[in-house]
């Protein structure tokens, strides 16, 4: 026979693990890890089967306690999923604190509570089953935990407010920054007039401060003037006398100009280009030591137009739609959980119950598993079900779903009571069945002899 591949021991590992016994699934996945001895190979497989597992069985899960709920548990089930979550996102129901959460079934933790709410229809018939069930648990299952959940889709949670854009500001935008007074000690800058005249703060202050001060200023403009007027070349001065050639020339031969009309208004056009040239010469050459370069005129800048505010659109709203069931179906679940290792035995009782108010019926399933480990492995598994009609109205002091409950607590209890007669049976018929009344010899073995008994011999006597 060919050995087995590695996914084909994953796969026939994962099977088992579907079907351990109650309260010992961690022992079952750790001896698999023993046997297959590869986790990174196991886990893909374990997963899902884990998954499975804890929402067949009903698994128990605690919840802090939030604003007036106290500390309670929830039941894990395929009815608890909420409805509308993913694979990827999936999310379970804790109707009882309202609230919705995640939960990772490698480490059995919980993360991620919202806020659940039902539609208050649903809300209200979903909360009368759950009183009645608590009732019944209680008084029939002392360490057992019941859950009620609905179909129906939650009701969304309300809208963000949508985001307000920020006030466009309409004021022009200039490149100018206002000057900021009364910053800090900042120290004078030299006045224009007076250059590189000193100036002493305690001098400004001092009585007759002022008048000192345009003294200084009005001597260094006559300094200043006196330092330009000096600095003129000769070369630049105006020639008042003419040349001697110019003089020596006759009257005679000097031409005549005859002025023709419109000819002054065509030499100052001919003159203004020019004009515009030389200007444009002289400021593009160097200036020489000491002279203060010729600035441009400053040309004001045109005052910056308003800029039109314009509304950014809106941000995009998500449409969002409330879902709805017509007619939703209530699943009503209870758990009860007995372990006892140290005589080898644990057990657990599984009921789920579902109200279909379209088929106006209520049907269930009762599960119940034990399992005896000492010196053996046996194990029980039972699955019977059930089928009533769903009241229609109340009736005396019972609603409607007070009805549902005791009619489920009278199923149970002639189940349970015929497993007490079951149990009851097997020690006088079936266990008897399963070996001879008496040995091949026919006679009842006398234990007081049997260290004299001789098998060999014995067995050829009888048989002759």
């Amino acid at each position: 026979m060919a050995e087995l591949s590695l996914e084909e021991k994953c796969n026939l590992a994962s099977k088992l693990v579907e079907q351990a016994p109650p309260g010992q699934v961690n022992d079952v996945i750790n001896d698999i890890r023993a046997i297959i001895g590869n986790d990174e190979a196991l886990m893909p497989y374990i997963r899902p089967a884990l998954r499975t597992y804890i929402l067949t069985q009903l698994t128990v899960v605690e919840h802090p306690a939030s604003g007036d709920v106290p500390v309670h548990t929830s039941l894990l089930s395929e009815a608890t999923i909420l409805p509308g979550s993913t694979a990827e996102k999936e999310r379970f129901i804790d109707a009882e604190g309202g609230r919705s959460f995640a939960f990772d079934h490698i480490n059995m933790t919980i993360s991620e509570y919202e806020p659940y709410e039902l539609p208050a229809e649903e809300a209200a018939f979903r909360a009368e089953l759950a009183k009645s069930l608590a009732a019944y648990c209680k008084n029939h299952f002392p360490s057992g935990s019941s859950s009620v959940s609905s179909s129906q889709y939650p009701l969304l949670p309300p809208a963000p407010p949508a985001p307000v854009p920020a006030p466009v500001s309409e004021e022009p935008v200039t490149d100018v920054v206002p000057e900021q007074l009364n910053t800090g000690d900042a120290e004078p800058a030299p006045t224009p007039a007076v250059g590189d005249v000193e100036v002493k703060q305690e001098e400004v202050v001092a009585p007759g401060g002022l008048e000192k001060l345009d003294e200084e200023v009005e001597k260094a403009k006559e300094e200043e003037e006196g330092t330009e007027a000096a600095s003129v070349p000769e070369s630049t001065k105006p020639v008042v006398e003419e040349s001697s050639e110019a003089a020596s020339v006759p009257e005679a031969t000097k031409p005549e100009v005859t002025e023709e009309p419109g000819s002054e208004e065509a030499a100052k056009v001919e003159e203004e280009p020019a004009a515009a040239a030389e200007t444009a010469k002289v400021e593009d050459e160097p200036t020489e030591a000491g002279e203060p370069a010729a600035e441009a005129p400053e040309v004001p800048e045109p005052p910056a137009q308003a800029t039109e505010a314009v509304e950014p659109a809106p941000p995009a709203v998500e449409q969002r739609k409330q879902e709805r069931i017509e007619n939703p179906t209530y699943t009503l679940e209870i758990v009860g959980n007995r372990y006892n290792t140290a005589n080898f035995w644990t057990g657990r009782w599984r009921t789920r119950w579902v109200v279909d108010q379209a088929a106006g019926t209520v049907s269930g399933t009762i599960n119940v598993d034990v399992h005896y480990y000492e010196q053996g492995n046996v194990q029980l598994a039972t699955n019977h079900t059930s089928i009533f009609p769903l009241p229609t109205e109340a009736t005396g002091s019972q609603s409607i779903a007070s009805q549902i409950v005791t009619t489920i607590s009278k199923i149970e209890t002639t189940y349970h009571l015929e497993l007490n007669d079951v149990y009851g049976e097997l020690g006088d018929k079936v266990f008897r069945g399963l070996r001879r009344a008496l040995p091949v010899t026919r006679q009842k073995m006398e234990w007081e002899k049997v260290s004299g008994y001789t098998l060999g011999s014995d067995l050829t006597k009888a048989r002759a």
